[in-house]
């Protein structure tokens, strides 16, 4: 296709997607008659007092709460009544922020009732639920009627306003101990900042609760005091869908709401007063929202006490406390834990470019997992998405979750990717190798089943001559064309970010769970995400390497790797107000200890210390017993060093030892052994045991034989071997360490 015509379908596409959706005839009436009945409930508000009560409100009944549940609220407003010196008042005058505690159910003998309805009431038809205002006033389809004893409340308020009355709006998360069952409740109402009294209501299509807060403060006095900021929300609010109408804009649809046996809830919050004086806390409050460095006391928390009720479903719930802290506490938070992602990810880029510098060689490259760093990859370019969301959900911390998502972005990127491919592009003869070697075993297993064919075919006969057996053509494995290195590329990033978009697609799936299955995909997602060293232990053991990754590397990213987990497992704080798990925090931190501990044990011990031998592929051993023939009498005074194969796989060596890259003595270990425990086949003594204690194994690390028999101290022949894969005195080739 012509690139003119994709940019202009692309511009085309683009005209479609950002162009405002109309509303069909159908829709703009019902919009239009939704807008009129909420006018209607203004202007029944505006005309109406306390004495008279509410006149014509949907579910609201005069009087508007039972004398239980007035008698209650009375209660839990005196609980923290105020003092006879105003001076002294200490109440947050802005309570924003996510409260989190327990709630249980209270028995005050409540029947459900029965919703009325006014004049202006009209069945919902579903068929035209896109004409609804959506999350402007109707709740959700879950039908909110809790059926359990206990469990965790969580209120998440925001509040605005100036005055002695603020608007607040509330979400408050009701669920049971076991995570089984959760409800949202969203709630709108006011709140008195003299006496930390918050009134809210939710809101339907036969539940009027915005309209009717004024008469759910239970006081003339608070009621006209909430009269005027309740009926400024309305008509902005109002203001808004008149021109949503104006524009023929189609509103947003909230889903199937306002049924007939959705619970409504009229909510009473009581605001702890603080330890601190009126003063003091209108200072704390002044330096969280403008900061200017003005020294003040500890921050104190904010606490709830809550009263739930339900008019049409008879459940009245309880909450002793609620703590949690302001908003303005969460930004710093959320500032201080990007700044620290920052300053780990830097350090992240520091150890791999350290080790991307120490593995500049093929031979070196070869040794590494490409799972492994794979794996890191991965992690790196999951926490990279994790900022950015950060970043879009938390408008304060914005550029500082920015900032390290663009960190995390060039560690996958530009660092990690490319560290990937590096390795994908030296071990891909590795895996041509093992691909041909399968390819033949099944061509061999092909033959002798046909072999076996051709003798069922001929009973009683004597066995065909093999020249009579049809052969197989076998193609030329060796004159295989090369592999596209740009198909291969492109594979191997396709790939990569399918899988990284799937495990977050996963993520965002799984937060919608069941607390215990929540749990389940968060500790398996863990787990799995540090299980990053099993590929390279793994690796270790088939190809007989003790080391592949520098030490710096390996502890350094183990313990900045395990941070986020902490994190969310161990601190209160947390941005993602993760509940905390120390013992599934331990686990992980054993986990990967114990990998640790492996991959320092292979480098100490050996690749395939703990592994048996009859499970392990042929590997060759640069560490060998070495044994000479008699000690007592001295060694040769030949020039060159007389090496042989001796019994039990030892090598037997005779004459002066020297490395022929540093041009040293070489220390071999010997160890005697007395002439009764064991002798050679000519009847003479062995002279030296096989050593086997742990001092023997790790002084038999000082030196490495070759395949062709040359002897070299450890130190130098590995470092001669991260360039070359030849023996530094006959050139002939060597196994990978």
């Amino acid at each position: 296709m012509d690139s003119g015509r994709v940019v202009l379908l692309i511009f085309l596409l683009v005209i479609m997607l950002l162009t405002p959706e109309s509303s069909s005839p159908t829709q703009r009436k019902a919009f239009y008659d939704f807008i009129e009945v909420q006018k209607h409930r203004r202007d029944l508000l505006m005309n109406s007092s306390y004495e008279n009560g509410p006149l014509d409100f949907e579910g609201i009944s005069n009087p508007v709460v039972p004398l239980e549940v007035e008698k209650k609220v009375k209660e839990l407003w005196s609980s923290q009544s105020l003092a006879d010196d105003k001076n002294d008042i200490s109440f947050y005058r802005n309570i924003t922020g996510f409260m989190k505690g327990e709630w249980n159910v209270l028995d005050l003998g409540l029947a459900p009732m029965e919703l009325t309805h006014s004049s202006e009431y009209r069945e919902r038809d579903h068929s035209n639920d896109t004409a609804t205002i959506g999350n402007s006033w109707d709740g959700t389809e879950d039908n909110r009627n809790i059926t359990d004893s206990e469990g965790f409340i969580a209120i998440d308020i925001n509040e605005s306003g100036t005055g002695p009355v603020h608007l607040v709006e509330a979400n408050i998360n009701v669920q049971d101990r076991k995570g089984l069952n959760s409800h949202d409740i969203p709630l709108r109402g006011v709140h008195f900042v003299d006496s930390g009294n918050v009134v809210l209501s939710s809101t339907s299509r036969k539940f009027a609760g915005i309209f009717g807060v004024p008469f759910f403060t239970l006081n003339e006095a608070m009621y006209n005091q909430s009269l005027a900021p309740v009926l400024g929300k309305i008509n902005s609010t109002i203001a808004g869908l008149d021109e949503m109408f104006e524009h023929d804009v189609t509103p947003p649809s909230g889903g199937p709401t306002g049924s007939s046996d959705s619970c409504e809830y009229i909510v009473y919050l009581q605001v702890h007063r603080s330890d601190v004086s009126a003063e003091e806390l209108s200072i704390i409050e002044h330096e969280l929202r403008f900061p200017t460095g003005q020294p003040h006391q500890d921050i104190p928390k904010v606490i709830l006490t809550s009263f739930l009720y339900s008019p049409n479903c008879g459940i009245s719930i309880e909450s002793r406390s609620a703590i949690g802290d302001k908003i303005e506490r969460y930004w710093i938070r959320a500032n201080n834990a990007a700044v620290i992602g920052a300053l780990l990810t830097l350090i992240q880029i520091w150890l791999l470019i350290r080790q991307m510098n120490d593995t500049n060689t093929p031979s070196t490259v070869s040794k590494l997992s490409f799972w492994t760093v794979g794996m890191m990859a991965l992690v790196d370019g999951y926490l990279c998405m994790g900022y950015l969301t950060a970043a879009i959900f938390i408008e304060a911390s914005f550029l500082p979750f920015m900032s390290v998502a663009f960190l995390s972005f060039l560690l996958v990127s530009v660092f990690g990717m490319r560290y990937v491919v590096l390795i994908y592009r030296i071990q891909r003869p590795e895996r041509r190798m093992q691909q041909q070697q399968q390819q033949q075993q099944q061509q061999q297993q092909q033959q002798q089943q046909q072999q076996q064919a051709e003798r069922q075919f001929q009973p009683g006969t004597l066995p065909l001559p093999v020249t009579a057996i049809p052969q197989i053509a076998t193609p030329n494995l060796g004159t295989q064309p090369e592999d596209d290195s740009r198909s291969d590329l492109s594979l191997l990033y396709s790939r990569f970010y399918f899988i990284l978009l799937a495990v977050i697609f996963a993520t965002l799936n799984a937060s919608t769970w069941p607390k215990p299955l929540r749990n389940a995909f968060q500790r398996t997602l863990f787990f799995s995400v540090n299980s990053y060293w099993v590929p390279q232990i793994y690796r270790n053991i088939t190809r007989g390497c003790r080391r592949a990754f520098r030490w710096e590397f390996v502890f350094g990213m183990s313990i900045i790797r395990l941070a986020p987990m902490l994190y969310f497992y161990l601190f209160p704080g947390n941005i993602i107000l993760h509940d905390l798990d120390p013992l599934w925090a331990m686990i992980i931190v054993g986990w990967v200890w114990m990998q640790l501990c492996v991959l320092v044990s292979q480098e100490i011990l050996g690749p395939r210390f703990f592994v048996p031998s009859s499970l392990l592929p042929p590997s060759y051993d640069y560490h060998p017993i070495i044994a000479a023939p008699d000690l007592e009498s001295g060694l040769t005074n030949a020039d060159q060093p007389t090496v042989s194969n001796g019994v039990n796989g030892s090598v037997i060596l005779a004459g002066p030892i020297d490395c022929a890259i540093c041009m040293q003595p070489i220390e071999i270990p010997r160890e005697l052994m007395s002439n009764n425990e064991s002798n050679d086949e000519n009847g003479g003594s062995s002279g030296i045991s096989h050593p086997s204690t742990a001092s023997a194994i790790l002084a038999r690390r000082t030196y490495m034989v070759t395949p062709c028999r040359h002897i070299f101290h450890s130190s130098c022949l590995e470092s001669w071997m991260r360039f070359k894969l030849q023996c530094p005195t006959c050139r002939n080739a060597l196994p990978p360490l």
